[in-house]
């Protein structure tokens, strides 16, 4: 097994942290990612990952349905849990994003950190719930080519390419909440 994304930058790798653990910890492979620029994004793909607001809110509206999130592995210490989701529409459970994300529960009330160790709602709906103010900052935009994980989560032919994009979301004081790595379904 290679290291995960060797011809990226070494800060562009560091923003694929939270995916590449679980990769690491599956010991499986992992598909190229290649970093582009936002103009580049297709037309749809730009739309829904080129703001500056959550992704649960975004696909909620896009998909005109609540979110809900299915966790498919996680770690968690006393005050840090890293998940490897997918997110699905209340309505028809249709996969509407994969995602690996590290959460810091410290910067959260600690009831809101009980319901992430839940595992049952997605954090932008808890950031929305809690009323926490936060910044959401993307750092990169990229496209992949998915590998057999991901086409099985998110039902999609293994020939597509994937888009996506690596976010930090920070409180008012620029303490980071999440490092999160975001990606949408083929259409």
């Amino acid at each position: 097994m290679h290291v995960m994304h060797e011809k990226l930058s070494d800060e562009f790798r560091s923003f694929l942290l939270p995916l590449e653990f679980f990769y690491s910890k599956k010991k499986i492979n992992h598909p190229d990612i290649v970093p582009i620029k936002p103009d580049r994004l297709p037309e749809l793909e730009k739309n829904l990952l080129a703001h500056d607001v959550d992704m649960t809110s975004t696909l909620s509206k896009f998909h005109n349905s609540d979110l809900y999130v299915e966790v498919l592995d996680r770690e968690i210490n006393e005050d840090y849990v890293l998940r490897m989701v997918v997110l699905k529409t209340s309505n028809e459970h249709v996969p509407v994003e994969f995602g690996a994300i590290g959460i810091d529960l410290d910067k959260l009330p600690s009831e809101m950190a009980i319901e992430i160790n839940d595992g049952c709602k997605p954090l932008g709906k808890l950031l929305g719930e809690y009323k926490i103010d936060y910044i959401s900052d993307p750092l990169g935009y990229f496209k992949l080519k998915q590998d057999n994980l991901m086409s099985e989560i998110l039902k999609c032919p293994l020939s597509e390419y994937l888009y996506g994009r690596c976010n930090k979301i920070t409180d008012n004081n620029g303490y980071t909440i999440a490092d999160i790595v975001e990606v949408l379904p083929c259409r």
